[in-house]
């Protein structure tokens, strides 16, 4: 385990976790605190605290924090809001540094919740207590299997992307994360009483397993200037995505009515200083797990030079109008690309770029790895920057009414496919793809690209929007 000189590593690495509101029924929401942590496999020490229960999930329980005695990392506070300053005083007792509080009532709870929220901030900052939240999940950290979630984990899929939220919309949405991306990290910042999106970067920036930083920011309770002056730092050496809400008058009133905070940056401004600074703007929320997966996956390519790859026609109009629209290019193959190309053409002659490889494919079903073979062609041309690619059809549909053993033939075709698009990748340069049929039966081999790091996009425009994202960035390392 990598240990950061921050704060905040306490939260993310703490060796014990004292859970003050644990309970054994599971209709309560509190129940899967506790039990994620037991099923998931913490690698720490739990303490349910709980005054009328001896034993939860198998652990002993205690009464108070103060019955109990032996040192806590981290307090998760999951009481009613009105209960939540005796906690404070508990923790303050026992000299419990670090707290999560997770109940919301506070600065969006009107007058006197945000009494509450001022008292509370004021009472740990007397006490030395940092204080995540209120109104708050997480924190989450992959490598010692800790999730703070009120929603049952199945598997955590460990890697470099490490999110940090100001809402807990991300929260159900937790087994799809952890089955679509490789996650590190995962902070949610509620209604920021003291720890605040300044925090996180400065965190995320110096944890050496943190890779992508991915930021959903409502409003910024930090020091505007400090967080630009670090976005720029940190940019230089790990990209970072931004998804701001709250960017209309109407959203910014919405923001308030969750975590109490009026949004008051001028969205246009925030935007420009977003791209002074280096910093990856999402427009929603697909387009923010999006660009999440397309950094988490790749490196950016070594130029704005697209090779496209199409099964019809139409869908190469389309991904041309993307090529232009965000500013990439089309790579000018050359003569020898032309000639192992050639080989797998129809009987006439086809453009290169888009190419149309459902025509050609046609010809050559009964060998698709020798199909393939000659495709690698493409992304070997020093011309071409990056290569992106329609999904190539999947047979499992059509073995249904084929002749018996139509299954087995259809999986080992399907099983070729996807070893020759890993075999393409492998060239060291972007392939990405994008849907065809946007039915069901594509997600089987699109989980076994991704497992791989070739990212599938619902469309040829999101596909290509992701790689402008990554050439951007490449052009923003390199000074342009």
């Amino acid at each position: 385990m990598n240990t950061v000189d921050h704060f905040l590593d306490k939260f993310f690495n703490p060796e014990s976790i004292a859970m003050v509101g644990a309970t054994n029924n599971p209709f309560k929401m509190n129940f899967q605190l506790t039990r994620n942590l037991v099923r998931l496999g913490f690698t720490g020490r739990i303490f349910p605290i709980n005054p009328h229960s001896e034993e939860i999930l198998g652990l002993k329980a205690y009464p108070a924090l103060t019955d109990l005695h032996e040192p806590v990392d981290l307090v998760v506070s999951a009481v009613p809001a009105l209960k939540t300053m005796g906690v404070m005083e508990q923790c303050a007792r026992k000299g419990v540094k670090n707290v999560v509080i997770i109940s919301g009532g506070f600065s969006e709870g009107g007058d006197e919740g945000q009494e509450l929220h001022k008292n509370i901030g004021a009472f740990a900052r007397r006490n030395g207590i940092r204080v995540l939240g209120p109104n708050t999940l997480s924190p989450v950290n992959t490598s010692i299997r800790l999730a703070v979630s009120f929603n049952v984990i199945k598997k955590m899929q460990r890697g470099g992307l490490s999110f940090a939220f100001q809402s807990g919309f991300y929260d159900p949405k937790m087994n799809w994360i952890f089955s679509n991306l490789a996650v590190n990290k995962m902070m949610d910042m509620g209604n920021k009483v003291d720890i605040n999106e300044v925090d996180a970067l400065e965190y995320f920036h110096k944890d050496p397993e943190t890779e992508v930083i991915a930021m959903h920011i409502e409003s910024l309770h930090g020091n505007a200037r400090d967080f630009f002056n670090l976005l720029k730092t940190v940019s230089r050496r790990k990209p970072v995505i931004i998804l701001k809400t709250g960017r209309t008058a109407a959203g910014s009133k919405a923001a308030a009515s969750h975590t109490g905070a009026l949004a008051g940056e001028n969205d246009g401004v925030f935007d420009g200083v977003l791209r002074q600074a280096g910093a990856i703007r999402a427009q929603n929320l697909e387009e923010f797990f999006e660009l999440a997966k397309a950094f988490q996956m790749l490196k950016p390519p070594r130029g704005p030079r697209l090779a496209i790859v199409t099964l019809s026609g139409g869908e190469g109009v389309m991904a041309t109008d993307s090529c232009e629209a965000h500013g990439l290019s089309f790579a000018r193959l050359d003569e020898t690309t032309h000639g192992k190309l050639k080989r797998i053409f129809p009987k006439w002659e086809i453009p290169l770029n888009p190419f149309d490889a459902g025509i050609c494919m046609e010809f050559h079903l009964s060998d698709i790895g020798g199909f393939f073979d000659t495709m690698l062609a493409i992304p070997e041309d020093n011309n071409v920057d990056c290569t992106v690619m329609q999904m190539p059809p999947t047979l499992l549909e059509a073995a249904g009414d084929g002749p018996e053993g139509g299954d087995d033939m259809a999986k080992a075709w399907n099983a070729q496919v996807v070893k020759s698009l890993i075999k393409m990748s492998g060239v060291g340069k972007p392939l990405i793809l994008w849907n065809t049929s946007m039915g069901a039966e594509e997600h089987d081999m699109a989980v076994r690209l991704e497992s791989n790091s070739i990212p599938v996009f619902p469309s040829s425009e999101r596909a290509i929007k992701a790689v402008a994202a990554l050439n951007r960035y490449r052009t923003f390392c390199q000074g342009g």
